[in-house]
């Protein structure tokens, strides 16, 4: 076990944009910390509601952006302006545990960079997280964990001034990562140091930060010829080809009714007619296949092909409606 014989001063930094309803739960927990000394910086990336209003209630470093730059580059603002040479990032819609500095700190008296446990509360993206595992990972390119989350990451300011910072990628923490293992960087899993990330996204918005994702993964895969390792995962099973073929099998099971649903009645209390009702089942459908739609981040684990198939996706309902 890793043992330092001073905890030094640390800086947390948070960006956001538009949290002003998770704000105070926040700054509450970070400010309630088991640690003896260190600053909480909270980035606002030009936020529309009141969270720049709200910043001023709180004796912490607030830093008000004049317009929009990413959560990339407002964590580098964040940390550029940090007093204490130990950097700690979590994000706007996370709780962090009372002991997490005082339990990761110590590691960066051996590595460069270590980062925690975060648990998602939403159930689909908890079964993609890479970081519920409960051993000790010294990162490398063909390890199950290759990458560390800036919802609970931890380094040394210098690290960050020699690589560069943050670039403004959608997943800019995978790229972080990759970036400081290409360098020689010592990077560490520990499952210690706990993080609970609350997701509050809709199903559609869940399919916009999966495109993003795409996207920015084929970028990033492009220029540091890496992947993601996913070795110890299975990625079908029983259950999950059960739930495929209900799930394909609900248009026919669904049209059938509706054409016997619609013979019943048609002459009797309603007259809707066949293809109304079949509207109205097909909208039915396609909200239920936008809950399950995250199940393509897991198929495609974040290929080339996820961007072309998702970007093909984009063109083919853009078309179809412009018609």
């Amino acid at each position: 076990m890793l043992t330092i014989s001073t905890l030094n001063p640390v800086s947390i930094v948070v960006p956001v944009k538009n949290r002003c309803e998770l704000l105070p739960n926040l700054i509450k927990n970070l400010s309630n910390l088991d640690y003896p000394e260190y600053e909480i910086i909270i980035v606002d990336d030009c936020s529309t509601d009141d969270t720049k209003e709200l910043l001023k209630n709180y004796p912490i470093k607030s830093i008000i952006l004049e317009k929009p730059v990413g959560s990339a580059k407002a964590r580098n603002v964040g940390i550029k302006e940090a007093n204490n040479d130990i950097i700690a990032l979590t994000d706007s819609d996370c709780l962090v545990s009372k002991n997490w500095l005082r339990r990761l700190v110590p590691y960066l008296n051996n590595y460069d960079v270590v980062g925690g446990r975060v648990i998602f509360c939403d159930d689909t993206e908890m079964k993609f997280n890479p970081f519920n595992i409960r051993s000790e990972t010294v990162l490398s390119k063909n390890t199950s964990i290759n990458f560390l989350n800036t919802s609970n990451m931890m380094f040394k300011k210098e690290i960050w001034k020699l690589s560069g910072g943050f670039l403004n990628y959608r997943i800019e923490d995978l790229e972080f990562s990759w970036r400081l293992l290409k360098k020689g960087f010592k990077l560490i899993y520990s499952p210690k140091g706990l993080v609970i990330h609350y997701g509050n996204r809709t199903p559609l918005q869940n399919i916009k930060k999966y495109l993003q994702y795409g996207k920015a993964y084929s970028k990033i895969a492009a220029i540091h010829k890496m992947s993601f390792s996913y070795k110890t995962d299975r990625i079908l099973d029983k259950k999950s080809i059960f739930d495929f073929l209900y799930l394909i099998s609900l248009p026919f099971i669904f049209l059938l009714s509706s054409i016997l649903f619609s013979i019943m009645i048609i002459n009797i209390l309603l007259n809707i007619s066949v293809n109304a009702l079949s509207i109205f089942l097909c909208f039915f459908l396609i909200f239920r296949l936008i809950r399950r739609i995250d199940i393509l981040f897991k198929i495609y684990k974040f290929t080339i092909i996820f961007g072309i198939v998702n970007y093909s996706l984009i063109y083919l309902f853009k078309r179809k409606y412009k018609n």
